[in-house]
């Protein structure tokens, strides 16, 4: 049976999957956890479903060895800041203010980056600044573009019409249209807000790495 190796993005955690999870009951699964709010745990996964949300995409395909079985991307990049190339990054400007700001203030930083995602009044007290900011300066400079297409295995991605992070402009830069689905009013967190929706294309995805 084909494993889910699930993988979140900055300033998440590995409870970021239960939602999801929770309509998976049937599935394997094992989380990925950067250790922004504790321990990191990495296991390892022969031949991996990936199912990566933001920069998690971006650091699975920089950390996870191949071959994969397939990879579903949530609200997701392989690069996030602007280049000559991909002009629907973000300015790198903006990562670099953040990260000055992060230095002194990282649990601010956090509760408000998390906030613009959706979250709603989050906790950031028991953060980790360490792993978070060096998350954070190697989102200003990451770019597994080339991994992304030099994949062979299955490959899908989700976006949201309305996310405030990975606009739709954004995604569209970053997948061919063929692997790219966009959700009417969906934000960053697909898989928070429209769990059912991920959960039955993951299952299509699945079907496809038979």
């Amino acid at each position: 049976m084909t494993t889910l190796l699930c993988v979140h993005g900055w300033g998440f955690g590995a409870g970021f999957w239960d939602s999801l999870l929770e309509r998976l009951p049937d599935l394997e699964a094992e989380r990925i956890d950067l250790g922004f709010y504790g321990a990191p745990r990495q296991p390892t996964v022969g031949r991996p479903l990936v199912v990566a949300h933001s920069m998690g995409l971006a650091w699975a395909l920089a950390n996870i060895p191949r071959p994969w079985a397939g990879v579903l991307a949530v609200n997701a990049f392989a690069r996030f800041t602007r280049a000559q190339h991909f002009i629907e990054g973000v300015p790198p400007r903006m990562v670099e203010r953040m990260q000055n700001r992060f230095a002194t203030e990282p649990q601010a930083v956090t509760a408000e980056f998390l906030s613009r995602c959706g979250v709603d009044r989050p906790d950031t007290s028991a953060i980790d600044p360490e792993p978070l900011g060096k998350a954070l300066a190697w989102l200003g400079k990451c770019d597994e573009r080339t991994s992304l297409r030099m994949l062979s295995c299955p490959r899908l991605a989700l976006a949201g019409l309305n996310d405030p992070i990975v606009p739709p402009a954004m995604s569209t830069a970053s997948f061919p249209a063929e692997d790219l689905i966009l959700a009417e009013g969906g934000g960053h967190l697909l898989p928070l807000t429209h769990p059912d929706w991920v959960a039955a294309n993951l299952r299509l995805l699945l079907a496809r790495t038979a």
